[in-house]
């Protein structure tokens, strides 16, 4: 195998950021097609990317032959459906985060945000174990896309992790901004919850995988986490915020939470605190902070100051990009010089092509995003009965 053929599923914000990272690693990998819900938005991504083939269903795209994986990247309502149907056609998966949620399938669409989240939980298990039985019959890989872990800015906190083999004590994790516009993130029938499962898989994602990396270099296996305690809140149905004339937070969220806060006590009873919500101004913040017995590292992968601007005026800068969801161009900013490469986009990528190429397992794995998806529905149970949720 010369180059691994890309099948591409979605035609939304994340498959474009999946584009350009294949393109920084297309000696070893080929996107030979691209399937949408609507036909011609997959045209348009066609045409701009130079990809060949446009189908008219995923399931047509699964018969094609020369298509080694298919990458999945749309909303996470779908993901199930397109994960089972993958592995029983042979071909290997790259799955956006989350891996799947639970939709209220089995239930009126006005019910679903006011079920009862253990029921949900329950559920969602389920559903994993489902995905991971279907994995293991078709000896398919699964490649979850969680950016964080492939950071560079990840990638040297681990480095210093491994230098120091000081114990890691706490992990704070974040990733927050001032909220999603998407049609699909306002309720849970299509987005499966609000800013803990959307944004906060990528904190508890990073902080998972940092103390699995500890433990395996410690003692050869993860350091597992063993119960969740969580808060979760609707910050923007305050009524001094819905009176407002103008929002700079987005306030229509449905049924679901806009702000959210877990905490996961480990097998060495280390902590991991998390913070999403879609309350706060001034850009995407993606943030991790390690705390061990013999030093501190703080990782800010956006924002972060390789490059400062000022302009007393948001036109000053014109059409050229500084950094996602920033309110204004005017007064401070932070521009990036590569925000896909700092967030690990081509980095992920080239993980995963190799893991195909070379036969190897992934550095984002099924196991991650399957605990990823367990501890944050334990942190919505664990909100809604005020008790501990144990894994």
């Amino acid at each position: 195998m010369d180059k691994v053929k890309i099948g591409l599923v979605g035609a939304g914000f994340v498959s474009h950021i999946h584009l350009n990272a294949y393109r920084e690693n297309s000696h070893i990998c080929e996107i030979v097609g691209i399937v949408a819900k609507h036909y011609e938005n997959a045209q348009k991504i066609a045409e701009k990317y130079g990809i060949k083939k446009v189908y008219r269903n995923y399931q047509e795209m699964l018969e094609d032959k020369d298509i080694d994986v298919i990458d999945i990247c749309t909303p996470t309502n779908i993901h199930m459906d397109v994960i089972l149907d993958s592995a029983r056609a042979k071909k290997h998966i790259i799955c956006e985060k989350p891996l799947t949620g639970y939709f209220g399938e089995d239930k009126e669409e006005e019910e679903v945000g006011r079920i009862s989240k253990r029921y949900m939980m329950e559920r969602v298990l389920e559903k994993i174990d489902l995905i991971e039985k279907t994995l293991k019959e078709n000896n398919v890989k699964f490649m979850y896309a969680e950016n964080f872990v492939y950071s560079p800015v990840v990638s040297k906190i681990k480095k210093m992790i491994e230098a120091s083999r000081a114990p890691i004590i706490e992990i704070r994790a974040e990733e927050s901004h001032s909220g999603s516009h998407a049609e699909y993130s306002r309720k849970w029938k299509t987005s499966g919850g609000g800013s803990l499962l959307r944004m906060g898989s990528h904190p508890v994602g990073v902080v998972l995988h940092l103390k699995a990396f500890e433990g395996k270099l410690k003692y050869g296996k993860p350091i597992k986490p063993i119960y969740v305690v969580g808060e979760v809140g609707n910050l923007t149905k305050i009524s001094e915020v819905q009176k407002e004339e103008k929002h700079y937070i987005f306030p229509n969220w449905e049924d679901v939470e806009d702000w959210s806060c877990l905490i996961i006590t480990f097998e060495d009873y280390s902590k991991g605190v998390i913070f999403s919500c879609d309350t706060s101004l001034g850009g995407v913040k993606n943030l991790v902070q390690v705390f061990t017995s013999r030093g501190v590292l703080y990782g800010n992968i956006t924002p972060n100051n390789t490059i400062l601007a000022y302009a007393p005026s948001s036109e000053i800068w014109g059409d050229e990009y500084i950094a996602e969801k920033i309110e204004t161009k005017a007064g401070w900013n932070f521009p990036f010089p590569d925000e896909d490469w700092i967030r690990g986009y081509p980095q992920e990528i080239r993980d995963f092509i190799e893991c195909v190429l070379y036969n190897r397992d992934p550095i984002s794995d099924f196991e991650l995003a399957k605990d990823t998806v367990k501890v944050i529905y334990a942190g919505y149970t664990s909100s809604e009965e005020g008790v501990r949720v144990y894994l």
